[in-house]
């Protein structure tokens, strides 16, 4: 059994419909399991929910919390993020599968750079301001290979901004299911839909046009499987992480907090992380000020503990319908970071290769479900897992 692992990433149940109007997820729908009520993980940010797809894990076991570590005294611009495999506190599916002898790909997903169980390995890794991102690139990924594909195919990158580096990305996928050694699980994250709804809206025609654009992407790497012989012997996975909602509001919680008590906040987006000595003062602060600051709602430690939020963080804020939290003054649009029970913490699966069977849609899963899943296909062990194999989507 091979895998080929498609994140699409700032999709969500209520996108469905549009998605489903795509020829290549319409098909994989009618010829596998389709669902449109994943429940995501807390924090509803990308670096820990593709954490969780490929653990199984909560944040509070994987340790992947954030997208980013919390650095309050560095430039916003110069944070670094959780780029390394080394972040994760648990044995990722990359590790079972390489554990096991099998040919490991992947491309662009998070937390993976210098992970030494991905042969072929393109991270997702930003250059920060200063630095070079070819260099930084080869640091963290395969560089061999990197470098052997950015010397054949490079020039037929415009830049490496959305969305030509997911076009990119799905060369590199047709690349290696042509390549005389077709890897025996791909994972690669697409980030186009993403990107133009931070920048230009939910609803905006560029986010309906990059949904235009994942799909033909998908199209692509099933095509290339396709090419390759190997469309019976493999499994196809495409998830979501989280959906987006309209915020123009920013405001900026961790200036107003350090001027009311000395407290912190690391923004989530449309929602934030509070820190500091004194979070019972944080949370009076807090109360106080709940309108202007666009605060909806406040967690405290049993209700972070209940959604399985990081250790570490002990309070917690939902930003009111349009309000999201930032760290410099900027124009804003499509944002994340919310709490579970937004419609766009739900999320889309589709299943469909051998031993899957045709022309079911589940009910409801969860994101930590989709990892033991494929574990369970590819016969490898994810010894930490914490969600469920989901046994149904097989054939008897």
């Amino acid at each position: 059994m091979r895998l080929c692992m498609i994140s699409l990433d700032a999709v969500a149940q209520p996108d469905a419909d549009r998605l489903l109007r795509l020829p290549a997820l319409s098909a994989l729908k009618e010829q596998g399991v389709y669902c449109d009520n994943v429940r995501t993980v807390y924090p509803t940010l990308t670096y820990p929910i593709h954490t969780s797809l490929i653990t199984g894990c909560y944040p509070d076991t994987h340790g992947v919390g954030h997208n980013q570590p919390f650095q309050p005294d560095t430039p916003p611009d110069m944070r670094a993020w959780y780029w390394t495999l080394a972040d994760i506190r648990v044995k990722t599916l990359h590790q079972a599968a390489a554990e096991k002898g099998m040919d490991v790909a992947s491309i662009l997903w998070p937390v993976t750079g210098k992970n030494r169980f991905i042969r072929r390995n393109f991270p997702e890794v930003l250059p920060l301001p200063g630095e070079n991102a070819a260099v930084k690139m080869v640091r963290y990924a395969s560089p061999v290979w990197l470098l052997r594909m950015e010397a054949l195919y490079g020039r037929q990158r415009a830049s490496i901004r959305q969305p030509h580096l997911d076009d990119y990305a799905a060369l590199l996928c047709e690349k290696l299911y042509a390549s005389r050694r077709p890897p025996e699980v791909l994972t690669v994250h697409l980030v186009d839909c993403d990107a133009m709804r931070h920048q230009y809206g939910v609803d905006s025609p560029q986010a309906h046009q990059a949904m235009e654009r994942l799909g033909d992407r998908v199209a692509r790497i099933v095509r290339a499987v396709q090419r390759a012989g190997l469309e019976r012997d493999t499994l196809f996975c495409v998830v979501s992480d989280h959906g987006q909602q309209d915020a123009p509001r920013g405001i900026p919680l961790d200036r107003y907090l350090q001027a009311a008590c000395g407290a912190r906040a690391q923004s989530l987006g449309m929602g934030a992380y509070i820190f500091g000595d004194d979070l019972a003062a944080a949370r009076r602060a807090i109360e106080v000020h709940r309108e202007a600051w666009g605060v909806a709602r406040v967690f405290d430690g049993p209700a972070l503990r209940a959604m399985r939020a990081p250790g570490h963080v002990a309070l917690a804020v939902d930003a009111l319908p349009g309000c999201c939290f930032v760290d410099r003054e900027e124009e804003t649009f499509g944002e994340h970071g919310f709490a579970l029970d937004c419609p766009q913490a739900r999320t889309l699966l589709w299943l469909c290769g051998p031993g899957v069977k045709r022309g079911l849609k589940l009910t409801e899963a969860n994101v930590v479900d989709i990892a033991p899943t494929l574990a369970k296909a590819l016969g490898v062990h994810l010894p930490d897992a914490q969600g469920r194999a989901l046994t149904e989507v097989f054939c008897d």
